[in-house]
């Protein structure tokens, strides 16, 4: 039994820091359906890693390392488990304190199956207030928004790849003519080889938005049957989620992606488009009380990484709004 333990032990490191081979990950699996233990430490060591990247634990992650120890060692987290599982919590707290590097990351693992075909699906979750940047297993590279949440399952980069996001999210695609690259947007798939673009998808706006940078994607209903546009550099496609509407115009795209590097750039947006932006980039509430302002249009760039109050202050450069700051609800109104 010991020798199972440790051998779990190796594995789960491997596999949290993802560095597990798919014949280890066979041999993981087969322990997991050897004993319901083993299952419920899984999930309450996937549980722990998860709770690791919110803010609040990164921002401190030494002195709350130290704490997460205390409370294992109390039984606070395991809750009067058997010696079993404080044995393993301590090695998670480890996994976690070594390979927890994103600050604004809530990763998750969602339930696994029971399939050889498939151990489990994985979610980046990004909350209100940051960005992340991941890496898939095929060397993709992907930047998220604040706001946005990115699936795939364990089967990424063998057959297919295919991915899905909610919110926004900045791709470089490692090329790989035997594998297409699939994002799964609201109502519309994104196809391409090995390309740069941007896809804008928030559940709270009414379109998506696809930029293309470099290379060529094609742009499907969800089913993937039907191809309602091809994109080449510097074009972008507007898809109204109501009508089923598809717009295409020629773009700079790199404005598109320059939320990556702490701007936010914009072209006759709205007062109320904008402040949608900059609620998820400082996990605030901008109520707008006036019709007026919400429809004024603005162009231009904003740098986000000063303070939100310089920014409004920039953004009201004729000093005609009234603003009032109450915690994180800020509310504008004619003067």
């Amino acid at each position: 039994m010991q020798d199972k333990n440790n051998q779990f032990e190796y594995l789960m490191i491997n596999h949290l820091s993802g560095n597990i081979s798919d014949k280890e990950e066979r041999v993981l699996l087969d322990i997991l359906n050897s004993d319901p233990q083993y299952k419920l430490l899984y999930s309450e060591m996937a549980k722990t890693r998860a709770i690791s990247f919110t803010p609040e634990i990164e921002s401190q992650k030494t002195s709350n390392y130290q704490i997460l120890l205390n409370k294992i060692n109390q039984g606070l987290l395991f809750n009067n488990r058997p010696n079993f599982f404080t044995q393993f919590a301590r090695i998670a707290a480890i996994i976690i304190f070594i390979i927890s590097t994103s600050i604004s990351t809530y990763y998750l693992v969602q339930q696994f199956s029971t399939s050889n075909k498939q151990l489990m699906s994985y979610e980046t979750i990004v909350p209100h207030g940051s960005q992340t940047k991941i890496i898939l297993p095929d060397g993709t590279e992907v930047w998220l928004n604040s706001g946005s949440k990115l699936k795939y399952d364990n089967s990424y980069g063998n057959k297919n790849r295919t991915v899905h996001l909610t919110g926004e999210g900045y791709f470089k695609v490692k090329k790989n003519a035997n594998a297409p690259f699939f994002v799964y947007l609201n109502r519309i798939q994104v196809k391409v080889l090995g390309t740069v673009f941007n896809a804008r998808s928030y559940v709270d706006e009414s379109t998506v938005e696809v930029n293309l940078l470099e290379g060529k994607i094609d742009i499907c209903k969800d089913n993937g049957v039907k191809t309602i546009a091809s994109l080449l550099p510097d074009e972008n496609l507007i898809f109204d989620k109501k009508s089923g509407e598809v717009q295409s115009y020629k773009v700079d795209a790199s404005r598109s992606s320059l939320w990556t590097t702490g701007r936010l750039c914009f072209v006759d947006a709205s007062l109320a488009d904008i402040a949608k932006d900059l609620e998820r980039k400082f996990d605030v509430h901008i109520n707008i009380n006036s019709k007026q302002i919400k429809e004024e249009l603005f162009s231009g760039s904003l740098d986000l990484n000063q303070q939100l109050e310089k920014i409004l202050d920039y953004i009201d450069v004729d000093k005609k709004y009234n603003k009032i700051y109450n915690g994180k609800t800020i509310t504008i109104t004619n003067h």
